[in-house]
This record gives C-alpha cells, sequence and structure tokens, in this order.
C-alpha cells in the first residue's frame, strides 16, 4: 500500500515523498508539506484511501513534527544515487559530482512532485526489463502509462528506445515529466499528453505501466490496443502476492508471460503480445 499512498500524498502537495521498511517489514512513508498545511484533511484522505486496501485503518499510524531548514536538507542525505539496471543510475539533482561509470547513463530526477524516484522496487523492475528489452530492440517506441515522474520514458530514451510517450491523467505528473525530461536533455524523444491510456490511438513497440493491481486490470484491453505485433508489455505496482492473479488474467488476454521479477514484495511481469492467427479459409 506504500506507493499509492505515496501517490496520493504527492498529489495533496507533499514537497516530496519517501519510502522506507521497518525491521518487522511495515512500510513506512515520509511526507514533507510546508508549515501551514492543514494536517487535519490530509490525515482524514489519507485514513480514506486505506479503506480500499484495507477495513482495519486503525493499524494506520501518523506522526507530524516541525523541521527547520537544516534539518531539510538533511533529508536529501538519504536520496542517494541508485542502480536501477544494468546500464541506468538514477541520481537526484543536487548528485551534481557523481560520475557515472562506464558504460552506464546517468538519469537525474527530481522527487519533489511525481512518484518515481529510482528507489522504489517497482520502478527498478521497470528499468530493469527497459533495460532488457532495449538492449535486444533498439530504436524502438515505447509508451509509459502513469508516467509520474517520467523517469521510465527517460530512461528507455537514455537505453536506445527512438521514442517515448508519456500519458499521465495528473497534470502536475505530465508537468513534472516535461521539466524532468528537459533536465535529462530527452525533451525531442519524450512526448507528454496529460489523459489517460486512451488519449492516443497509437501503436508501440514497448508499453509499460507502473501503477497497480486493479488499475492495472482495468486498462487490460486498452493496453493491448496501444501494442504492435508481438509488441512487450511491462508491468509493476503488484504486489508479490498479486503476481500470479495479474499473470492469469493477462495470459487469458493474447499474451505470453515471458518472465516475472520480485523484489521488496513487490513484483513486476514482462509479456509479449501473442501473434494474431490467421482466420480459417
Amino acid at each position: 500500500m506504500a506507493a499509492p499512498v505515496s501517490d496520493l500524498l504527492l498529489s495533496l502537495e507533499a514537497g516530496a515523498v519517501s519510502e522506507e521498511h521497518r525491521e518487522n517489514g511495515e512500510p513506512l512513508v515520509h511526507a514533507y508539506f510546508k508549515e501551514k498545511t492543514d494536517f487535519k484533511e490530509i490525515i482524514a484522505a489519507v485514513k480514506e484511501f486505506s479503506t480500499l486496501f484495507d477495513e482495519n485503518t486503525e493499524a494506520v499510524r501518523f506522526t507530524t513534527r516541525y523541521i527547520n531548514q537544516e534539518d531539510w536538507e538533511g533529508w536529501k542525505s538519504y536520496l542517494k544515487p541508485v542502480r536501477a539496471s544494468r546500464r541506468i543510475v538514477i541520481r537526484p539533482p543536487w548528485e551534481k559530482q557523481y560520475q557515472a561509470e562506464r558504460g552506464t547513463k546517468a538519469v537525474e530526477i527530481n522527487p519533489g512532485n511525481a512518484f518515481g524516484t529510482g528507489h522504489h522496487e517497482t520502478t527498478r523492475i521497470c528499468v530493469s526489463y527497459l533495460d532488457e528489452i532495449i538492449g535486444e530492440f533498439p530504436r524502438c517506441s515505447v509508451f509509459d502509462v502513469g508516467c509520474g515522474s517520467g523517469i521510465l520514458a527517460i530512461c528507455s530514451i537514455k537505453l536506445g528506445a527512438d521514442i517515448s510517450f508519456c500519458a499521465d491523467i495528473d497534470f502536475k505528473a505530465a508537468r513534472e515529466t516535461i521539466l524532468n525530461s528537459a533536465r535529462n536533455k530527452t525533451s525531442d524523444k519524450v512526448k507528454v499528453w496529460c489523459g489517460s491510456v486512451d488519449c492516443t490511438r497509437k501503436k508501440f513497440d514497448v508499453v509499460v505501466s507502473n501503477t497497480s493491481k486493479d488499475t492495472l486490470i482495468s486498462m487490460k484491453d486498452s493496453l493491448r490496443d496501444r501494442l504492435l505485433p508481438l509488441g512487450y508489455l511491462i508491468m509493476s505496482g503488484i504486489q508479490a502476492d498479486e503476481k500470479e492473479d495479474v499473470a492469469g488474467i493477462y495470459g487469458n488476454s493474447g499474451y505470453d508471460i515471458v518472465s516475472g521479477k520480485v523484489e521488496g514484495g513487490w513484483a513486476g511481469l514482462l509479456l509479449r503480445l501473442k501473434k494474431a492467427r490467421k482466420p480459417m479459409q
């Protein structure tokens, strides 16, 4: 539930959000707001949202405290460059001195206003799959559905894709994708829509969506319609115990399941659209 709650907090004007797991496995989400924020409204919104995942909202605990500028600057120390795949390292804007190793591409992502910094397992799963596919099929076209910070689209260009289209229903996410793309000098190849998966009728070699189980299931037909024949679909945002359910639904919807990955309680799937059979004469 941590990733959807992080998205919610960002939509409620959090300046930044970070996630971690306690030693007992419980998720802990840190959100940073302006000093005059009405935290009663924030807490009420999170509690109501949490009922979508678990009726026991009393299990969700909240703490608030004021931090000064020095503490805020110290928060940045938690977000260091992180290797997201064999060829991609994600770094925040303040890590200016970081030098990528030979054969590695550094992608700079501002974590402030949209989900996707490379530190979450689901993001790394998607980037690792993009690395594999684009390494085999360079100059392909990619569609990032629910683009958040734009990290997946930007990574795909850095890995060798010819063009990446992005869509997100949140205007702030679309705006952040544009800003992050400019920061990484990929604006000429990253195209952004503010809208759903159905905002374009184009078809792509690769479609990637890091959202949630329910969203992925609801977009099942639309995602298939955005793929070229034998195109690849990358999905994450799925909890590990949901992987088989999602794989079963998609396996019965015209896809071959290529592989699955699990990291830190989260899962991702790589699927390939089956070749359409010729009608019988």
